[in-house]
C-alpha cells in the first residue's frame, strides 16, 4: 500500500542544516536557518530564561495535561506582550488567546479556523513574495486558495508597496491578507508607519481580513514599535487573527511556544471564537504543551525578570545592527564590492537578502564553506567579529569574478 506514497517537495532549510552539519573546516560560517547565534555561533540563552528555569524547578511543578486552550495567566501576559499591557481589546474581552504549537502552530490552527468558518467560504489567501515557504503548504492543506503578489524590491532592497496596494484594490471583499508584523522573513523588509497607515486604509476600504503573523516581535526595534501594525489594526476595529511565537525573543525553538490571538467584534463573539478554537485544539492535539510556556510566564509575571528580558532583546537588536554596518563596512567601503549592497542597511531582524545568483550562493557553500539559502538570504546573527571579514572577501570573490551571474 505504502508503494503509492507521493513523493514530497525538497525542504531547503533542511537541506542546508544537513549541509552545514556535514562540513567540519574550521572556517565554516552558517548564515541558513533562523536562529539567534552568539559570537561563537551558538545558541545563545537568556539570562532571564536561565532565573526562570530556577523558579521552576523551585516550584517542582508536575507533568499533569495542561488545559486544552493553554494556561490563562501565560495566555494573558503573552496578549499583553503583543497588544499592549493597557490594551482595549483586552480589557473589552474582544480578544481570544488560545496556546498553540509554536508560531508555525498558531498560522495552522488559524488556517483551520478560517477554512471551517462560513464567512470565509471560498475566499483567497493573498501572501507577499518573497515569503516564508510555509505558508503556501499551510494554507493549501486545509483547503484554502492562495495568491502571491510582490512584497520585496530587489533594486531598492525595501518594501514594493505599490504591488501591496494594487494586490488590496484587486482582490475581493473579505480576502484574507498574511501580513508579517515586523523583521520580514525572508527580506527583512518591513512597512515604515505610514506605510502601515495607508494599509489600514485600503484595507478597510476593501472589507480585508488581516492575519499577523508576528514570529520575530523584539528582534527589530522595541516590543511596542514591532507591534505598530498590530495594534494600529486592532485600534481600528479590525477583526484579525494574530500568529504570536516565543522561539525567537525567548529563545525557546525547540519548545513550540506560541499563541493565536483572535480580535472579534464584541465580547459575545470573542466567546464563541474561543469555543470553536478549542474544539480544534482539543481534536488536533488535544492540550497545550506546559514546560515552555511555564518559563515564559515567570518571567512575565515578575517586573524584574521582565525589565531584565527586554535589556536583553535590546542588546541582540544592538548586535544585529552593528553586524549589518559592519559587513557593509567591509564590502562597500574597504573592498568597494561590485553591486547594490544597500539591503543590508535597509532591512531589520535576522534576515536581509545579499543580491546573489545561486551558483554563486553555491560558490560560498564550496569554496569558502559559508553557507546561506540559494536565494542570497543570509541570517545576519550567523555573522560575527571573527568571520565578518572572511565572509566579505568571499563575496567580493564570488561577485567580482568573470563567471559571476548577478
Amino acid at each position: 500500500m505504502f508503494r503509492s506514497v507521493l513523493p514530497s517537495p525538497a525542504d531547503p532549510v533542511y537541506q542546508l542544516s544537513q549541509r552545514v552539519r556535514a562540513d567540519t573546516a574550521s572556517e565554516k560560517v552558517d548564515l541558513g536557518v533562523g536562529v539567534y547565534r552568539n559570537e561563537r555561533g551558538q545558541y545563545h540563552e537568556l539570562g532571564a530564561l536561565k532565573a526562570a528555569k530556577r523558579i521552576l524547578a523551585r516550584q517542582d511543578a508536575n507533568h499533569d495535561y495542561e488545559v486544552t486552550t493553554g494556561n490563562a495567566g501565560f495566555l494573558a501576559n503573552a496578549a499583553k506582550v503583543l497588544f499592549g499591557w493597557e490594551a482595549d481589546v483586552i480589557s473589552s474581552g474582544r480578544a481570544t488567546s488560545v496556546q498553540a504549537i509554536s508560531g508555525t502552530g498558531a498560522i495552522h490552527l488559524g488556517a483551520l479556523f478560517l477554512a471551517r468558518t462560513p464567512a470565509f467560504k471560498g475566499k483567497k489567501v493573498y501572501v507577499g513574495t518573497p515569503a516564508w515557504g510555509n505558508y503556501v503548504p499551510l494554507f493549501n492543506l486545509v483547503g484554502l486558495e492562495v495568491v502571491t503578489y510582490k512584497h520585496y524590491d530587489a533594486s531598492t532592497g525595501t518594501v514594493d508597496f505599490t504591488s501591496v496596494l494594487d494586490a488590496t484594490r484587486t482582490a475581493d471583499e473579505g480576502s484574507i491578507f498574511v501580513l508579517q508584523g515586523c523583521c520580514h522573513n525572508p527580506s527583512g523588509a518591513d512597512f515604515s508607519r505610514a506605510q502601515w497607515d495607508e494599509l489600514a486604509d485600503a484595507m478597510e476600504a476593501r472589507k480585508l481580513f488581516p492575519l499577523f503573523d508576528m514570529a520575530y516581535q523584539g528582534l527589530g526595534a522595541s516590543l511596542d514599535d514591532d507591534a505598530y501594525g498590530l495594534r494600529l489594526f486592532a485600534r481600528r476595529g479590525f477583526e484579525l487573527l494574530a500568529c504570536q511565537s516565543f522561539s525567537k525573543n525567548f529563545g525557546l525553538y525547540g519548545e513550540r511556544v506560541g499563541v493565536l490571538h483572535a480580535v472579534s467584534g464584541d465580547r459575545e463573539v470573542a466567546a464563541k471564537v474561543y469555543e470553536r478554537l478549542r474544539c480544534l485544539i482539543r481534536w488536533e492535539f488535544s492540550s497545550s504543551p506546559a514546560y515552555g510556556a511555564r518559563l515564559v510566564d515567570i518571567v512575565l509575571s515578575n517586573d524584574e525578570l521582565r525589565q531584565d528580558w527586554q535589556t536583553e532583546l535590546a542588546t541582540i537588536q544592538k548586535r544585529l545592527a552593528d553586524n549589518r554596518r559592519a559587513l557593509y563596512a567591509e564590502l562597500v567601503e574597504k573592498r568597494e564590492a561590485q553591486g547594490n549592497w544597500g539591503s543590508i542597511l535597509s532591512s531589520t531582524g535576522l534576515f536581509c537578502f545579499l543580491p546573489l545568483s545561486p551558483q554563486q550562493c553555491e560558490r560560498l557553500a564550496a569554496e569558502f564553506h559559508i553557507h546561506m539559502l540559494q536565494n542570497g538570504r543570509i541570517n545576519v546573527a550567523g555573522l560575527s567579529r571573527s568571520n565578518i571579514e572572511h565572509v566579505a572577501s568571499a563575496l567580493v570573490k564570488v561577485t567580482s569574478s568573470p563567471s559571476s551571474h548577478l
